[in-house]
């Protein structure tokens, strides 16, 4: 027991020296010791030691650090209920060990990392009330502290840089938390805490005040969050009240919040009336980007051209007050806003002189890229010739290393060539050359999707009926051993027997496709021919490998047999034949199938016994065929 005892004091020690040490380790050095934290504490558990409270924090915090975070919440979960529910309550009703303030907030660092925004709720409210019980006094200023550690874990540092982010990202979603998924009403409660707990600090409950406003717009209640917003300004002077001074920050959640409610103009009369050190960038990016969604959706008769060049126009002007009114130079969230209202409003041609008159600004930003490449391949055909040599030009400059291409300009590339391929109706087509470099670029891209970007891509040329493309490609895949699935070779055999004409497509079986490949790729071409009632090269096919076929099961085992036809084969076809009243072929199938139970019954009897079980249920019903 002394050496446990011991062992808990160097336990103790370890972890404040740790702690201590935190600035002067490297990465693997901080990983090693969080590792070594969480298998002592562990080992303390499994020998029933007793697990203080800075063995519980230590615990709590290596494994959030580690990464592990449902684990720390499980964790920090356990010792609540042990320490402060009744099975953990000594007689008197006080906890038998008073968790640190800071192990709560380790766990709300770690439900933060998971984006929880329940783990949050739960893991906030138990420590408020935990934090909340009675304490010593002469602890009470620590315990401030831990409080405010607690409101801080909540909200990221970053503000309306994070809705900045969103303005210029057109396809995607938000990946780093947002408080204000936790709802209007918990953050309302937040604020009043904190009011309570930290009234002097107004960064903080300016921070709780932005995404509270933020939360009321998103719920849709946004005559809620203007009358908080104007509350804060009228009240701002009250000495006798906790209130967070009005923020720019807050400024421009108002400002955002406002242009997604499509009330452009309160958004503008809010924004001018502001202070000119709280008319940020970000708040007139978040007015800008309100004007050019107004373009996209066109509301109270903004549908015709003309309409939309007003709202161009009155962007323009917009633009130029920042400029001239608050000093503030455009940036490239700035510039791709006035590029995606360019082609919103039908103007692509001053979209493009635009970007090009800006090439050195904007050419090193993605962003800028996927906005004009899309604009333009959205547009006529002029637009869309446009479209694609500035993708050409993409490529060009990727290959040279000029341009940084992430994961989302690959992705932009390669659903607006596959959007193209598989339209009919495009006004404009590039050239084959064109494609190819294309392709063999995102191929080398995407090394891990090649198979993927290659099936879709065939798809999309079979859906444009370029056939002859599509097969190139797959051949093309077949030479770099990334053999097509199962579904692509019969879209294949499908599109060349579109025409009714099957030798191409028999051709195309047998000498392209893997012999495992056979029966579905021949139940396309039986299935078309029964329903076109070609009878003539349903007959054709089914002699081409009867009685049966073998078929290599993996490259380490033997080849095996199958029926041909199978029973699937016969069922489809006798049910065709059934429902159009060919009695002749109905019977004439029924023959064919009673010789094939028998020749395949003694080397495959469960394929043979399909077969039967097929054959008996349409022989019991040939002598009554329904009409045709």
């Amino acid at each position: 027991m002394n050496n446990m005892g011991l062992l808990a004091g160097d336990m103790r020690r370890f972890h404040l020296e740790l702690r201590r040490a935190v600035k002067s380790l490297s990465t693997d050095e901080m990983a090693a010791a969080y590792a070594a934290i969480v298998r002592v504490v562990e080992d303390m558990y499994t020998w029933n030691m007793r697990v203080g409270a800075t063995e519980i924090a230590a615990h709590v915090f290596a494994l959030q650090r580690l990464g592990r975070h449902e684990q720390a919440i499980s964790r920090w979960r356990k010792c609540v209920d042990q320490n402060y529910g009744t099975s953990g309550s000594e007689p008197n009703g006080q906890p038998t060990v008073r968790l640190f303030p800071q192990t709560h907030t380790y766990a709300l660092d770690a439900a933060v990392a998971l984006k929880n925004a329940y783990f949050v709720r739960e893991i906030y409210e138990t420590a408020i009330h935990v934090i909340d019980k009675p304490q010593d006094s002469n602890i009470e200023d620590r315990l401030s502290v831990s409080r405010r550690q607690l409101f801080w874990a909540i909200f990221p540092t970053n503000t309306c840089e994070s809705q900045n982010a969103d303005i210029q990202v057109v396809n995607g979603s938000r990946r780093t938390w947002d408080p204000a998924r936790l709802g209007s009403v918990f953050l309302a409660n937040v604020y009043k805490d904190a009011c309570h707990w930290a009234g002097t600090d107004h960064e903080l409950l300016s921070r709780i005040m932005m995404y509270l406003i933020r939360a009321l717009f998103s719920e849709g209640q946004r005559r809620r969050a203007v009358d908080l917003y104007i509350s804060l300004i009228n009240t701002r002077k009250t000495s006798n009240l906790v209130r967070p001074l009005v923020t720019r920050e807050i400024i421009c959640e108002v400002t955002f919040g406002l242009c997604r409610s499509a009330r452009l103009d309160d958004a503008y009369k809010l924004l001018t009336s502001a202070p000119s050190e709280h008319r940020t960038l970000f708040a007139w990016n978040a007015y800008f980007d309100g004007l050019s969604n107004a373009i996209a959706k066109p509301q109270h008769g903004m549908a015709h051209v003309g309409a939309k060049q007003k709202a161009l126009n009155r962007l323009r002007l917009a633009i130029r007050e920042m400029e001239t009114r608050d000093g503030i130079e455009p940036d490239l969230v700035t510039r791709t806003i006035w590029l995606r209202a360019c082609f919103r409003s039908g103007q692509w041609e001053k979209g493009v002189k635009w970007f090009r008159a800006n090439f050195e600004i904007m050419q090193h930003d993605p962003v800028c890229w996927d906005t004009v490449v899309r604009g333009a391949l959205g547009s006529c055909g002029a637009a869309q010739e446009t479209g694609w040599q500035l993708i050409s030009d993409i490529v060009q400059r990727a290959e040279s290393h000029v341009l940084g291409v992430d994961e989302r300009m690959l992705e932009t590339v390669l659903q607006c060539m596959l959007e193209h391929l598989a339209n009919v109706d495009a006004e404009f087509v590039p050239d084959e050359a064109l494609l190819r470099r294309i392709l063999e670029w995102v191929e080398a891209k995407q090394p891990l999707a090649r198979q993927q970007v290659f099936a879709i891509t065939i798809n999309a040329l079979l859906r444009a009926n370029r056939i002859q493309c599509a097969l190139d490609l797959h051949a093309r895949m077949a030479r770099g051993s990334m053999w097509p699935a199962k579904s692509i070779n019969c879209m294949i055999v499908a599109a060349l027997a579109s025409d009714n004409t099957y030798a191409t497509a028999r051709e195309f079986i047998e000498r392209n496709l893997p012999r495992q490949h056979f029966v579905a790729a021949y139940f396309v071409l039986f299935k078309r021919a029964a329903h076109a009632k070609r009878y003539s090269h349903m007959w054709n096919i089914f002699d081409t490998h009867y009685p049966e076929i073998c078929v290599p099961q993996t490259p380490t085992q033997s080849e095996y047999a199958t029926p041909f036809p199978d029973a699937a084969m016969y069922n489809t076809v006798l049910r065709v034949t059934r429902e159009y009243g060919d009695v002749h072929e109905h019977k004439r199938l029924l023959d064919r199938m009673q010789v094939h139970i028998g020749v395949v019954s003694d080397s495959m009897p469960r394929a043979a016994q399909r077969i039967a079980s097929v054959y008996g249920y349409y022989r019991n019903r040939q002598q009554d065929p329904p009409p045709c």
